[in-house]
Parts: C-alpha cells; structure tokens; sequence
C-alpha cells in the first residue's frame, strides 16, 4: 500500500524565545548544535513534494527564530504544497507579516494558553508575551493571514477557557484548537488535567461548537479528544485511529524522523535523513509498523476489551503511550462506560492553594495569582 502524508509537522528549530512550562521537546534559548543546513531543508522539502505531501506546518521552538525561514515557506509554496506556521507570536511585527503575506501561509497559528496577560505569560515564562500575541493577531488581520489559536490546558488554565473563548471572539480569531497536555519534554505529571477535567473540556469544546457558530469557523478537540461513541464522535466526528507514519509526518531540527512530532520518546524515531533520505525512509515497508501493520494485541488497559479497539487503536498515539502502554485513559467513550480510573482522577475543581502548591515550587507563581479572581 503506498502511503502519502497529508500534514507534516516540522520543528525547523529548536531554538525559542519563551520558556512554556508544559514544552513537550523542552526547547531552549540555545540551538541544537545539529540543526539542519538550509540545503538538507530544501532537499527534505523537495522529498516532501516527492511523496505527494499536502501541508507542511513550521514549527519550533519558535519558527522565526530561524534566519531562512522565508526562503523555506517560499520553496514549500513554489512545490506546489501548502505551509503554515506554529508560533508563540512574540516576533510579530509588520515587517515579518509583510514577508508571511508575501507567502500567503494557510494559516498562521498562535498559542494562547490564558486569557489573562499575567497568566499566560507565566505558563510562556516571558512577560509582555500575551500583549505581543494581541498586536500579532492584529497585524495578520490587516496583511489578511487567517490567525489560528491552539490552547494547551494543564490545571493551572483550566478554568481559563471561556475567558480564552472571549478573547478570540474580541480579536476575531474564528479556528481554535483546545489540547491537553501530557508529561512528555518539560511538563511534570502533577500538573496534567484530570479525567474529570477532560470531560468538562469536552463539554465546553461541544457546547462552544453548537452555540457560538456565528463566532467560530472551527473549534476542535485536536487528536486528544475523543474517540468514538456519544460525545467523543460529536466532537470528534469520524475517528480511525492515530494517523502518525500514514498520513501524518513529523521533523525534528536535526532531522530525525517521526511519524508524529508530539511522539518524543526514542522508540518512535524512524530514522535521520543523514542516514538515509526522507524519502527512503517513508517508503521503508518496515518504517511506522505500530500503525501500517497494527495489531491489537499491543494495546493495553482498558483499550484491549474495548470494542472500538480495532477501528480507534487506542487513540492518540503519544497520549497512549506516555506511560509505557498503548491505551489513553483520557477517552470520553472509556468515560462513558466504566468511570474515571479512580478517586483522584474525578476532581475537578482545584484550591488556588492546591494550584500554588504544585506550581510555585516549578516556577514561582506571579503574587497576582492568588489575588486574582
């Protein structure tokens, strides 16, 4: 069966100018010593365009921070295959989204994780980052690239998500994608939602979708809700099973290949186009073999009775597999029919207390958090 990659995730950079408290690849202000040239990029990006890729989103760290990166959105465009940026935002200004408006990006999208300025920048580490983000989302409005918003939630910014949803709407920001985040790369695993939590996002993603259309062209549940069954196919709609090394592709700056930039951990790395080239290492009929030749009886959990098992696979790769198994806990169909795993994981509501205890000593926490309401 021939394979062809519909969105490539690429961290064209390891480098960053903020310090997000949840980073999944715990990037830094210091580039990797192993970042690829501008020509292994072209020749990646013409490999791309060999093996019919669709969409290739520029990620980091912080794409900007990459002297090339117009050449390569603009080599990606001259391919035939559309780009779009992930970022902080922090970097825009008008000469930047003069030179994205050059390009024409798909979308550009923003990470917003608060909406409040003193919180969001604490979860980004940087102050004055959500003020940037704003003036952004301004500018590409004006230059006429679709701003898109991507919010990561942990308990910190869990009830920040109506105030997140006003700030969209003041901005005009009409495609908003809410994820979870998990213990991978910086973000310990006492800050992760609870199941509970992951419910409640749930309904706020569904009633957000059905009662602020007018608001909104898409708000979406990313690949971490779901799966199947109730609320989880409502949100998520039809959902065959992770896509990682089938129709998704993930980069890393030093040219490590993965089926899905999220998946860090090592037993998902598929190669390094200085060993081999991206294309070789596509067409491998042994490269992604957990999903092109899956078998049920590497799931695990809750997963291996499910009766979605075969068609679901146990949901969002990297989220199933963080703790060593294949099997999200966080399933809304899993939800439905046995409950939340236990005690712990059916709390919702968190003390500014219990909040300050599990983050102050990760990253002290503004005075202003324990005032604020």
């Amino acid at each position: 069966m021939k394979y062809s990659p519909e969105m490539v995730v690429w961290e064209v950079t390891y480098k960053c100018n903020v310090n997000c408290i949840h980073c999944g690849s715990d990037c830094t202000s210091v580039e990797k010593a192993n970042q690829l040239t501008t020509a292994e990029c072209i020749e990646i990006i013409e490999d791309l365009a060999d093996i019919d890729t669709k969409l290739i989103i520029l990620s980091g760290g912080e794409p900007l921070m990459r002297p090339d990166i117009g050449v390569l959105a603009s080599m990606i465009k001259k391919l035939g295959m559309r780009v779009a940026f992930i970022s902080n935002g922090y970097l825009l200004n008008e000469e930047k989204v003069k030179m994205l408006a050059a390009i024409y990006p798909t979308a550009y999208i923003i990470s917003i994780d608060a909406g409040e300025a003193y919180l969001h920048d604490y979860i980004r580490g940087k102050k004055g980052c959500f003020n940037h983000v704003e003036k952004g989302i301004q500018l590409l409005h004006k230059y006429n690239i679709p701003p898109s918003v991507v919010t990561t939630i942990h308990k910190l910014n869990y009830t920040q998500l109506p105030k997140i949803r006003d700030f969209l709407i003041k901005n005009n920001v009409r495609l908003w994608q809410i994820q979870y985040g998990d213990h991978i790369g910086r973000m310990s695993k006492e800050t992760m939602i609870t199941e509970a939590q992951f419910l409640e996002i749930a309904k706020f993603i569904l009633d957000t979708q059905q009662n602020y259309k007018k608001y909104f062209d898409k708000v979406s549940g990313a690949d971490v809700f779901g799966y199947i069954g109730g609320i989880g196919t409502k949100i998520q709609g039809a959902w065959w099973g992770c896509h990682a090394g089938i129709k998704g592709l993930g980069i890393d700056s030093d040219g490590t290949i993965r089926g899905c930039l999220s998946m860090q951990m090592d037993k998902y790395k598929e190669g390094n186009i200085r060993e081999r080239s991206l294309k070789e290492i596509w067409n491998d009929k042994n490269s992604f073999a957990y999903n092109r030749r899956f078998d049920c009886s590497t799931l695990s959990g809750y997963c291996k009775k499910c009766i979605y098992a075969t068609v679901c696979k146990g949901g969002c790769l990297r989220a199933a597999s963080v703790d060593g198994g294949r099997c999200n806990p966080y399933c809304l169909h899993k939800i439905d029919v046995e409950g939340f795993s236990n005690e712990s994981q059916a709390k919702i509501e968190f003390s500014k207390q219990e909040l300050f205890d599990i983050y102050n000593p990760i990253r002290p926490l503004p005075a202003q958090f324990m005032k604020s309401q």
